[in-house]
């Protein structure tokens, strides 16, 4: 028999319990959760979708490590271990945009690999649950509502680990946060989401040939194609959609007769507000469609080809920044920057509208301070991970990244399970004992 709390005179059902709560099962929250677990924590990952993954598997997104090149300094741990297991599972290949030295990952078998990855570590996942408002017991952090087919119930944990991506629990803890707005441009204004589409019936040799004989095509830092069909296009007067199109697509994993993610469709969203999604949705399948029909016009290989799949969701790059106890800047990053409570290492990279550059071998350091919110008291048990750190706006370029990730999600995961053991507040744990298990867990920190 279930459990009650008794909440504003109301009665709730504990759904579950566990010393570490990690809301949200993307990287980072795959990173927070694993890292918690072998630190010795009892651990639950939530998750608003069927699977884990986060935006791989939501939206198909094949080379997860796009800047990597051979000299690239990874953060390893849990990002080393999952590309272990996938390579194992025969689930990543090489990317073809040589000499780089990502890998291409098979996101739906990465669904189930996840699985048993989260498993293999004693992590309980619980999956179709919706975060909601925060629960306190004596004016501390005691839990956390969630809405789901069971409908709405509570998970206890002693510590917490906000993964959404977009800060959701963080913010309905009363942590304070920053927020560019939706708009046109990109610089100032929030970035574009993107629907990722996959499509059948490509005769992939030739598509091979065309890119062999076109070299000119390919960015091989970003992974694009700059089309040279689309031009044509353009110049011939063939509709195109409002919104959305541009000359650059992205592709990376071909089977005999697929191309099983296009990224191209950019529209304006804002992730925090479901009227937006559901309108940047509609106008992105739709974009996804007109693409596809300039594919089959002007691409050569792409002829017959046919809608295989949608992904799950828009992908989202961009809403809430927490206010951390520091905030990573672009300087910070490009300067190779060194700090004292370092958790991680990340490459210098960005990919953003105002620039795109990968330094080779250089890297920065990641900073405990900006995975702790500034407040309130009662957020005190509560750490965030993930793109929605404590980052200015430029820096997001490189936070975004799914690499930082899981670098920040695991020393956040860390962190929470020390505190309980310390019986300290998350943002206080000892710093030298974070990072000796941080080491142990195969994280590079300096």
């Amino acid at each position: 028999m279930k459990k009650t709390v008794t909440e504003k005179e109301n009665e709730r059902t504990v759904l579950a319990e566990a010393d570490v709560v990690v809301l949200g099962g993307g990287p980072a929250g795959i990173g927070a959760a694993i890292g918690a677990a072998d630190a010795g924590a009892s651990v639950i990952v939530v998750e608003r979708y069927g699977f884990l993954g986060g935006i791989p598997t939501i939206c198909n997104m094949e080379p997860s490590s796009w800047c990597r090149q051979k000299e690239t300094v990874m953060p390893g741990g849990v990002q080393a271990l999952l590309e272990k297991k996938m390579l194992e599972r025969d689930a990543a290949i090489p990317s073809f945009f040589t000499p780089s030295a990502s890998l291409v990952y098979d996101t739906e078998l990465m669904k189930q690999i996840l699985d048993d990855f989260v498993l293999a570590h004693n992590v309980k996942p619980i999956f179709h649950c919706m975060v909601s408002e925060p629960y306190y017991e004596n004016g501390k952090l005691r839990g956390v509502f969630i809405e789901s087919k069971s409908g709405r119930e509570i998970i206890l944990g002693s510590r917490f680990v906000d993964c959404t991506g977009d800060a959701d629990f963080a913010a309905r803890c009363g942590c304070p946060f920053e927020m560019c707005s939706l708009g046109s441009d990109e610089k100032t204004d929030l970035m574009f989401g993107t629907t990722i589409f996959g499509v059948s019936d490509v005769d992939t040799e030739k598509v091979m040939e065309n890119l062999k004989a076109h070299p000119e095509m390919l960015d091989r830092i970003r992974h694009e194609f700059i089309s040279d069909g689309f031009k044509r296009a353009m110049a011939d007067g063939y509709p195109v959609p409002p919104e959305g199109f541009a000359d650059k697509i992205i592709f990376n994993r071909m089977t005999r007769a697929e191309v099983t993610a296009i990224n191209r469709v950019r529209v304006p969203v804002n992730g925090t507000d479901v009227l937006s999604i559901t309108e940047a949705e509609i106008k992105s399948r739709k974009c996804c469609l007109a693409t596809l029909e300039l594919l089959k016009r002007y691409e050569p290989g792409f002829e017959e080809a046919r809608l295989r799949h949608f992904s799950t969701a828009m992908g989202v790059r961009e809403t809430r920044r927490i206010k951390g106890n520091y905030q990573l800047t672009l300087e910070d990053i490009d300067g190779e920057r060194r700090f004292d409570d370092s958790v991680g290492v990340y490459p210098v990279c960005s990919d953003g509208p105002a620039r795109v550059m990968v330094a080779t071998g250089a890297y920065f350091q990641i900073p405990f301070r900006m995975l702790v919110p500034a407040g309130p008291r009662e957020a005190a048990r509560l750490l965030v991970a993930g793109r929605c750190v404590s980052s200015t706006k430029d820096a997001t370029h490189t936070t975004r990244g799914v690499d930082f990730a899981f670098a920040s999600g695991q020393a956040a995961g860390v962190a929470s399970a020390l505190s309980i053991k310390e019986n300290l507040d998350s943002g206080s744990v000892n710093l030298s004992g974070l990072q000796n298990e941080l080491k142990r867990q195969g994280v590079r920190i300096d």
